[in-house]
């Protein structure tokens, strides 16, 4: 995953978490579907922001290896706060969504061209992923699934 492709996975996060989610809420299971993607999405940004501080560490560039890093720590307790959402047996509120957004970006913006057509993909996606680490073992997939 290259610089541009974890920005563009932020902006289908921040299309998710600021025009899907807000839509969806009285429809609980699509919405727990769609913060477990959140969750999947910005887990497998972290990974690869960390490979490619690995990769900085490596060629002795350690300064901007903990840039990269300390860039991207934010991402981790996002996506384990939108994982901890769509397991909750309680409802998801409007208040959940704005504590999350501020986890990723106080300044996060709605893309300016949609990328998600259909939010009705996804649904699912909670059960898949909880079946999937389960198998697995594995908290982040092998590759991202958006």
């Amino acid at each position: 995953m290259t610089v541009a492709e974890r920005e563009k996975h932020l902006r289908i996060v921040a299309e998710i978490l600021l025009v899907h989610l807000p839509r969806v809420l009285h429809d609980q299971e699509l919405a727990k579907d769609l913060l477990s993607v959140i969750g999947v999405t910005l887990r497998a940004a972290w990974e690869d922001a960390l490979k490619s501080a690995e990769v900085w560490d490596r060629k002795h560039y350690h300064v901007r290896a903990d840039q990269l890093r300390d860039e991207w720590t934010w991402a981790l307790a996002a996506a384990n706060t939108a994982e901890g959402l769509a397991e909750r047996t309680t409802p998801v509120t409007k208040e959940h969504l704005d504590r999350l957004r501020k986890l990723i970006r106080p300044t996060l913006e709605v893309p300016g061209r949609p990328i998600i057509r259909n939010v009705e993909a996804f649904r699912g996606a909670a059960r898949a992923n909880r079946e999937r680490r389960q198998r697995e073992g594995r908290q982040t997939p092998r590759r991202s699934l958006v």
